[in-house]
């Protein structure tokens, strides 16, 4: 980095944490460690601190320290755990020595295919809609009583 924008950010002075939890951020997260509630929690900081602060806001709080004390992922590790199993095997979806020995024979397939192409084809079944207002211009309209309600 440049000897100018080091000087600028030295001379910058420490910035005031953001959360009034901060303070006591020690004290939450091994409260948290022994089961204690985020209700018990606040409830603790009142009585004993002085701290009125919500249930929520010591969750929110806790949410953020652990965010920043970032673990890996489950993503990362699983994806390491599938690269480790995966090792050593080779070839496509569409390799055809893979999958000769499925379990199924080649005419059980065909049958399959066929059977997905003709409901493919098959034209759809729709029902008719019917039809609750028809206008007629050479006919006056008429109001009709509901045959379910029996009006």
């Amino acid at each position: 980095m440049d000897a100018k924008f080091e000087a600028i950010l030295n001379s910058l002075p420490a910035k005031e944490p953001r959360s009034r939890l901060e303070p006591y951020g020690e004290l939450v997260i091994e409260m948290r460690k022994r089961g204690r509630s985020y209700r018990e929690i606040a409830q603790v900081l009142k009585k004993a601190c002085g701290l009125k602060v919500g249930a929520s806001t010591v969750n929110d709080f806790v949410l953020a320290r652990s965010k920043s004390k970032a673990k890996p992922s489950l993503s990362t590790s699983r994806t390491t755990a599938t690269k480790k199993n995966m090792e050593g095997l080779t070839g496509t979806y569409k390799d055809t020595e893979a999958h000769k020995n499925t379990g199924r024979p080649q005419k059980a397939l065909e049958g399959i295919a066929k059977t997905i192409k003709e409901l493919k084809d098959r034209p759809l079944k729709t029902r008719a809609k019917k039809v609750l207002f028809e206008y007629n211009p050479d006919e006056p309209l008429r109001l009709h009583r509901n045959q379910r309600t029996k009006e």
